[in-house]
């Protein structure tokens, strides 16, 4: 049954105990009860109690050969299962990868000599179980994702109020891909549709602390500090939570790593916030500077 198999077991022998020699002479029991049994001799013993209730219900209940009412047995091989895929009829080959493995990569070691396989005329050949799966996931994530881009950005620019700072969230999120790339390299994960899926929610956190960052040195601004000063203290400031909340969710993808499925967004959790957290702490007060034109004064006097 599909890719599990399972044992039929045929009786031999009948209620006694006896071997069934022949399937033809096997006793059956009729749909309906024999009424040949009841005749007037069968009602005159029963009024009289020589024939009792039992032997009337065996009498009725009796078994006949299956030879009586079949033509004879034939074995007939049958599909016990027509498959159809959008109203035609299919083949389907499958397997399951190796303990470790994933299955993308082993679809791709054996794709080319697959694919290289003659048809016969009118059939065709297509990908399905997780790779078909994967795909279709894939096009439905991305069909509504630039909308959910358009609705960050709005919010970003509605929370700064300007368009200076959205630009540095925007900026700082490249980089990402040095740190995603490097650990795919390094793991040789496959990228697919799980990394996809934690690559998205990457950016969420990079944003989150860029957010953090920059109501930091706004704050610092605000309250008479030097911009430039200002800078430097806030990346001093939040260099503890930032580093302490990406070590702790870094161990917690540990455990993932070796699973087939959820490995490689652990990997591209892991590399993304390693790089990520450079990213937040050196590149934001230095884009925040160049576009907010924030310079060291030569001199700074004592007061």
């Amino acid at each position: 049954e599909g890719a599990e198999r399972k044992s039929i077991n045929i009786r031999s022998v009948d209620k006694d105990g006896m071997p069934i020699e022949s399937l033809e002479q096997a006793a059956i029991f009729g749909t309906t009860p024999s009424l040949s049994a009841i005749n007037k001799e069968t009602i005159q013993g029963l009024m009289t109690g020589t024939i009792s209730k039992q032997d009337v219900i065996s009498m009725l209940l009796r078994t006949v050969p299956l030879s009586g009412v079949s033509e004879g047995i034939d074995l007939v091989w049958e599909e016990p299962i027509i498959r159809r895929i959008n109203g035609e009829r299919s083949m389907k080959a499958q397997c399951s990868p190796n303990n470790g493995e994933s299955a993308e990569a082993l679809r791709t070691a054996i794709a080319k000599e697959v694919e290289q396989i003659k048809l016969p005329e009118g059939y065709s050949m297509e990908w399905g179980g997780e790779y078909s799966a994967s795909h279709e996931s894939t096009k439905y994530l991305f069909r509504y994702y630039p909308v959910a881009v358009i609705l960050m950005l709005a919010i970003l620019i509605m929370l700064f109020g300007d368009y200076r700072k959205p630009l540095i969230v925007i900026l700082c999120l490249p980089p990402l891909a040095i740190g995603v790339v490097w650990g795919m390299l390094i793991s040789g994960k496959t990228f697919g549709f799980t990394a996809i899926v934690a690559t998205l929610g990457l950016i969420g956190m990079l944003i989150k602390n860029i957010i953090v960052l920059l109501d930091e040195i706004t704050l610092l601004i605000s309250q008479g500090v030097r911009p430039h000063i200002a800078l430097i203290e806030s990346s001093k400031s939040r260099l503890r939570p930032v580093m302490l909340a990406s070590l702790t969710t870094i161990l917690g993808m540990l455990p993932l790593l070796g699973d087939e499925l959820f490995g490689p967004a652990a990997v591209v959790i892991m590399g993304g916030l390693l790089v990520g957290t450079l990213v937040t702490l050196l590149f934001v007060p230095l884009l925040y500077a160049i576009f907010y034109r924030i310079h060291k004064p030569k001199t700074i006097s004592n007061e």
